[in-house]
């Protein structure tokens, strides 16, 4: 089965205020294909459809905050671009959709219309699969029809696109799922370190225990029963230390959930299930019992004696032992490297995004959506945005202002374009976007004019078709040539489209992400084609123009009083929410590179004082032969540093090797950036050896006559 949605954007009205809303236009069998049974009420029936009735359903999220979730909801009445639609049911708040709200598709008198076209823009499909069908299966089955479809209308356009895609990638998105991967590879190797760290300290306090396994040994225990007690001590921890790890993660869950971006695809979802919990369990006790498990049975077989005659060279501290500790240490230091080189790329990666060339100047500048649904007329909607812009100018404190439908903008359609001289039909259709603009658009912007001239009042409706590109789209289209006073229609060359000639070339604007390349642009004046979405900039004298919200609403309601404001932000806020998901994720990567940097401090910190301590002796006949203070210094400080430098190399290497498999996270940085890498070694250096100064100062005050008495 399959089921059509079609997302767009609406305003909802009420008497005092008006806001922009997500709304699907869906058929009537979308929610049963996809399993979904209402909260509240019931979903649209086939017949329903057909009448055109103004029904809807609406989200939870919608439901409480709209209606305070009452169950009274069915049959209320909420009012959609100024048209009432009644409301039949509610959709839990398990099912995973950015919509507000969810209309019949065959309501909106344009329906047949669109479905009869075939050159209409881009549907939205899902479907269900039959049983043992893959993916690949379905794409190769679409693209087969898309091509049926291109040559039975060839002058709808070609090369039609067919994407088959899994549901839940759609709704996340790849991007997240390689961060998702990319965090649950860092908490890993903080385990890692975590389980390093344990093995490395219980390596160490089994020097302390040597004399008592041995006593235990001469008295009749046996080795199943030692490495039983020392296995049940290993797991009393791990279950201990898990117990409390779980206390920190549901407090950091509720920090994460009470900071997190408003705009990151199912965080709201994060929570401590049955399972996460079982696995969490599941994970302490394995590594409890990897961790404890080999020091127990290296100290069940060694040859112990109760009188600890092997002269410090027993269990731990004899030379297998203390490779063993040395090589943890070494795999802490890598593990930490390769967190720390991925911070550090994905730090540089933010500094880059939010110093990268916009096209246009964001400060000083207010944005709004501005609702045209009472004035529903073309001619009077040209009219109105007129006015608008005329009264907003005249307001001390702002500059110029603007009007767009709207500046940040998702996917571009493909469409068949022709130039003067000859149809331009290439092997993919050009990907570019067209938008309305009022004269004063670039000027608000701070857009630069590279040729030609701005639009005027002189472009109105009645005078000739005009057009500004970008200059990707310039370059695209006439190469080498200066494209002012040259034409171009959206279309095939025998269709009856209308004839644009350009009069201006303006630089790229980044509009759709501040990590995505500029893409081919094509403005036409507002006057002549006046849209029915319009975002509103403002750009004003005050250093915070949000001090401007009032002066500017009320010079709106001038105009008319029944047209709403909404989405007042700052061009800068606006901005800076392409930027959430970004440094969230740098922020979680830092915080795990901090916790693994400081476990391995402390495991070379530990490995250092222990080996300080079990050599007292001999660093007291290295005095007592004429070694200086400053040489056991060096001596005991360059172990640290070797084990560390040691284990800089490698983890130099494996973020070599990783930080190709995550290259598609960064932006304006390469996976080898030395300038990350060389501060990384430098920091984890400094680390090292701040870790290693207080052991190796502890052993140049060792005095020679008490470190020989022992």
């Amino acid at each position: 089965d399959m089921a059509v949605f079609d997302p767009v954007s609406v305003v909802l009205t009420s008497a005092d205020e008006a806001e922009q809303i997500s709304v699907a236009r869906i058929s009537p069998n979308f929610f049963g294909l996809l399993g979904v049974q209402p909260l509240l009420g019931r979903t649209f029936s086939a017949g329903e459809a057909e009448q055109r009735q103004r029904l809807a359903l609406i989200s939870h999220r919608f439901w409480q905050t709209r209606f305070g979730g009452s169950p009274e909801v069915i049959g209320a009445s909420i009012e959609l671009d100024g048209l009432p639609s009644r409301v039949i049911g509610v959709i839990p708040a398990t099912y995973l959709a950015n919509a507000d709200v969810w209309e019949p598709h065959t309501m909106f008198p344009d329906w047949e219309v669109l479905r009869a076209a075939r050159g209409a823009g881009s549907w939205f499909v899902v479907g269900r699969l039959r049983p043992n069908v893959t993916f690949d299966q379905a794409q190769a089955e679409m693209s087969a029809i898309a091509r049926r479809l291109d040559e039975q209308s060839p002058a709808a356009g070609r090369n039609r696109g067919i994407s088959v895609v899994p549901l839940s990638l759609h709704v996340t998105g790849s991007r997240p799922r390689l961060a998702l991967w990319m965090l649950t590879g860092a908490v890993f190797f903080v385990l890692l370190i975590a389980a390093t760290n344990v093995a490395s300290l219980s390596l160490a306090r089994s020097a302390s225990r040597e004399r008592e396994i041995a006593v235990r040994a001469a008295l009749g225990a046996s080795r199943a029963r030692i490495v039983r007690q020392l296995l049940a001590e290993s797991l009393t921890l791990a279950v201990v230390s898990g117990l409390l790890g779980l206390l920190v993660a549901l407090g950091g869950i509720r920090f994460i959930l009470a900071v997190r971006p408003g705009n990151l695809a199912r965080l709201n979802e994060v929570s401590l299930d049955p399972q996460v919990l079982g696995w969490a369990l599941a994970l302490c006790l394995l590594t409890g019992i990897l961790v404890g498990l080999a020091p127990a049975i290296t100290m069940a077989r060694r040859n112990l004696r109760p009188s600890g005659q092997e002269g410090g060279r027993g269990i731990a501290g004899g030379v297998a032992a203390r490779r063993i500790r040395r090589a943890l240490v070494v795999t802490e230091f890598a593990l930490a490297i390769i967190l720390l080189v991925g911070a550090g790329l994905l730090i540089r990666s933010l500094w880059s995004v939010q110093n990268v060339a916009l096209g246009f100047r964001p400060e000083r500048v207010l944005s709004a959506q501005l609702s045209t649904f009472a004035v529903r007329a073309t001619a009077q909607r040209a009219n109105f945005y007129n006015r608008v812009l005329d009264e907003i100018e005249s307001l001390p404190g702002v500059e110029s202002a603007g009007i767009i439908g709207d500046l940040f903008i998702g996917g571009n359609p493909e469409q068949i374009l022709t130039t003067e001289g000859g149809t331009r039909t290439i092997s993919e259709r050009l990907r570019f976007r067209r938008d309305e603009v009022s004269d004063g658009f670039f000027k608000t912007l701070g857009t630069p004019l590279l040729r030609g001239r701005f639009f005027s009042v002189e472009d109105g409706p009645d005078s000739q078709r005009v057009a500004i590109v970008n200059d990707a789209m310039a370059r695209r289209l006439w190469p080498g040539r200066d494209p002012i006073g040259l034409r171009f229609k959206l279309g095939p060359g025998d269709s009856d489209r209308v004839w644009f000639t350009v009069v201006g070339v303006v630089g790229d604007m980044r509009r759709q992400g501040l990590e995505n390349a500029p893409v081919p642009q094509m403005f036409e004046p507002l006057a002549q084609n006046p849209s029915r979405l319009a975002t509103l900039l403002v750009r004003t004298s005050v250093e915070d123009p949000l001090k401007m919200v009032g002066t500017v609403l009320a010079a709106v309601r001038r105009v008319e009083k029944h047209a709403p404001l909404y989405g007042v932000t700052t061009l800068e806020n606006r901005l800076g929410a392409f930027l959430t998901e970004r440094r969230f994720q740098t922020s979680l990567l830092i915080g795990f590179s901090v916790v693994a940097l400081l476990m391995a401090a402390i495991g070379i910190y530990g490995l250092i004082q222990y080996s300080v301590a079990t050599r007292t002796h001999e660093i007291g006949i290295r005095m007592a032969l004429g070694a200086q203070a400053g040489e056991i210094f060096r001596m005991v400080l360059g172990e640290g540093l070797r084990l560390s430098l040691t284990g800089l190399v490698l983890g130099l290497v494996g973020a070599l090797w990783l930080g190709q498999a995550g290259s598609s996270l960064l932006f304006g940085v390469t996976a080898t950036d030395p300038w990350t890498f060389t501060t990384v070694s430098l920091l984890l250096t400094a680390v090292a050896t701040a870790a290693c100064y207080f052991p190796a100062r502890r052993a140049m005050k060792i005095e020679p006559m008490m470190a020989l008495r022992q």
